[in-house]
């Protein structure tokens, strides 16, 4: 059900992967480029967006509208939607005098209204995400969200219907329990406070489970033992680290690794390992923004 992660290169470019673990769906994830001046349509109220910056990430085209799974902006703003099950708390209906939101268009309006986290942490007050279904008429999903910028990584967990954002411990994310708790279990793991060091010394390894806790240990493990990469060596080893986190199709499990991610944020860069068509794109957002005024799907 996803593992997303950052990490920098030894010239301090910095970079933001994630596996897209989820159902099959009736369309598939494509990176997809949209520019700025789009207009995104949300729900309940079906107004518009207008997009304040480009976008380059994976996404699927449900009727007629973009969801967006992960994306960086033009701005360097990066955000992923990963699932967050039994752990949600959402409004029932609409709210006066918010901007209302469907879980799906939480990524939309930060990555299109946004040029940093601090900006939305400004303005997370004004929206309210509406537990309703999206366009694509499928459930209502449990997300949590993953956002980084220049100053960091950090998270927005609905935990209550009144939104706050944390700093991400490790700059990582899986699934459900809360952050607190993945972390908890981390020092628990390691038997102090799980610093790089420690977390890198750590000798043992961990049987591989398709859990969250199994996930989140295991990549904060991995990470922590990695040399820090030349920038030429920086996507090789995000697909490193995610691939040893990749879900493949399992009877009886729903969930499985549709791509895997991996965004060089200093440059706009997106690299796009699509594991389910078994295809690979790399693609740079501000050559796109110069050359596209109209969304651009890879096939």
């Amino acid at each position: 059900m996803c593992t997303a992660i950052t990490f920098k290169d030894r010239t301090q470019n910095a970079y933001f992967g994630r596996t897209m673990d989820f159902p099959q769906k009736a369309t598939p994830w494509r990176l997809t480029y949209v520019p700025v001046g789009y207009q995104w349509q949300i729900r309940p109220s079906e107004k518009y967006l207008t997009g304040k910056y480009a976008l380059l990430g994976g996404m699927r085209l449900a009727d007629g509208h973009y969801l967006i799974g992960d994306a960086v902006n033009s701005a360097g703003l990066a955000c992923a939607e990963l699932y967050f099950p039994n752990q949600v708390t959402y409004y029932d209906s609409p709210q006066f005098y918010r901007i209302n939101l469907t879980p799906q268009d939480v990524i939309t309006w930060i990555l299109t209204q946004h040029r940093n986290v601090k900006e939305v942490a400004d303005h997370l007050t004004q929206i309210a995400i509406i537990g309703q279904q999206w366009y694509d008429k499928d459930i209502v999903h449990p997300f949590h969200w993953i956002l980084t910028d220049d100053t960091g990584t950090y998270l927005i967990e609905p935990t209550s219907e009144q939104l706050t954002i944390k700093k991400a411990p490790r700059g990582i994310l899986t699934n459900a329990p809360a952050i607190a708790e993945h972390e908890a279990k981390l020092a628990k793991l390691v038997g102090g406070t799980p610093t790089k060091e420690r977390l890198a010394a750590f000798p043992k390894r961990l049987p591989i489970t398709r859990t969250p806790s199994n996930r989140y240990l295991r990549t904060a493990l991995t990470l922590a033992k990695q040399p820090t990469p030349m920038k030429r060596d920086a996507f090789l080893l995000g697909r490193k680290v995610l691939e040893r986190v990749e879900m493949e199709p399992l009877e009886g499990h729903e969930d499985y690794t549709h791509y895997i991610g991996v965004i060089d944020r200093s440059h706009l860069d997106y690299d796009f390992t699509d594991i389910e068509f078994n295809q690979h794109h790399r693609a740079s957002l501000r050559h796109l923004m110069k050359k596209y005024n109209k969304p651009v799907v890879f096939h």
